[in-house]
């Protein structure tokens, strides 16, 4: 489904990155209800610039588009980061104001409750985004604004890049939204809830199979720590979470949706992008802050190689095709 390619970087990601304000509680808090927490850190986030470093660190040549604010030191220490994690930032433009805000209560469950802040106006300028795209074979975003993403979507598809979203329930609360994205999209990726709150139904092979023939060629749905399902023509593939200590969530998909476009650029069958995507998620979970559990390469390929291949590593292929 990705075409080889001689572009200069594998994956763009579009979107604004931002700062993480992180809390450990024992549970979210109800409405008008107050629980202590502890605070953890300020960490760099962003849902497209997480992946866009998680691919980095698995070796993929990736780039940033989006902004940053300048009216604090934030916006350095952003750009700072995709530096560190090797992300091209070129295209990475300073404004007026602060930065993009997310606040995050971990829980002691280690799972993760959000509230986010964007930035207001569009990250898009023609003229800088539409050279980005011809320099990508992917470009990657998380589209909440449907006007956005439509220009982007026209600008990916005259550029010949392949249209990649990330959506979750705030992107796409039901049907309506979703049948907007997905002519515009090649590959959508969605956790459980955002499967759920855009189709109605609970995330199988065969809902998401149905999705193929309003324009996506690739669906994949990560469902925590049941693992994922995908889809991609007559295929469906099921693949299990590999076990590990769950510390924090945050930047878990991310990691994943990372990992599964990383192999698929590399050449992989859908069914090993999965299980290498699997593995490098359970990695990316055992460290507070959405990138501090970032796995490269060589991490992921240890726990694939030290693995028992029943029944947590191996995923299940559907359509004619197996896998060893």
């Amino acid at each position: 489904m990705i075409p080889p390619g001689a572009r200069r970087f594998g994956l763009l990601a579009y979107g604004d990155p931002n700062i993480d304000l992180v809390f450990a509680v024992d549970r979210a808090p109800a409405a008008d209800e107050k629980v202590l927490g502890r605070h953890l850190g300020r960490h760099a986030g962003g849902t497209a610039a997480n992946v866009a470093c998680a691919a980095a660190r698995l070796g993929l040549p990736t780039a940033a588009y989006g902004r940053v604010g300048r009216d604090d030191g934030d916006g350095d220490h952003l750009v700072a980061e995709f530096q560190r994690f090797g992300v091209a930032s070129q295209w990475v433009r300073r404004v007026a104001g602060p930065c993009a805000t997310a606040l995050i209560l971990v829980q002691g469950d280690g799972e993760k409750a959000l509230v986010y802040a964007p930035l207001p106006g569009w990250p898009l300028d023609t003229a800088t985004l539409a050279p980005a795209l011809e320099q990508s074979r992917v470009v990657y975003a998380m589209p909440y604004d449907l006007a956005e993403f439509e220009v982007v979507s026209r600008l990916a598809r005259a550029a010949g890049t392949l249209v990649a979203i990330d959506v979750e329930a705030a992107v796409a609360p039901g049907p309506e939204r979703l049948a907007a994205l997905l002519p515009l999209s090649d590959i959508v990726f969605f956790n459980e809830g955002g499967f759920r709150a855009a189709t109605g139904q609970p995330p199988t092979p065969e809902h998401a199979r149905a999705l193929l023939n309003q324009g996506p060629g690739l669906v994949v749905v990560t469902l925590g720590a049941r693992g994922a399902i995908a889809v991609r023509g007559e295929e469906s593939v099921i693949q299990p979470a590999f076990p590990a200590r769950l510390v924090d969530a945050t930047g878990a998909g991310d990691c994943f949706n990372a990992a599964v476009l990383v192999r698929l650029l590399h050449g992989d069958s859908l069914a090993d992008a999965l299980r290498f995507a699997a593995a490098a998620a359970s990695l990316a979970i055992t460290a507070i802050g959405a990138r501090a559990g970032f796995p490269d390469h060589a991490a992921v390929a240890s726990v694939l190689d030290t693995a028992d291949p029943e029944p947590n590593n191996t995923g299940r292929v559907h359509g004619g095709i197996s896998t060893p």
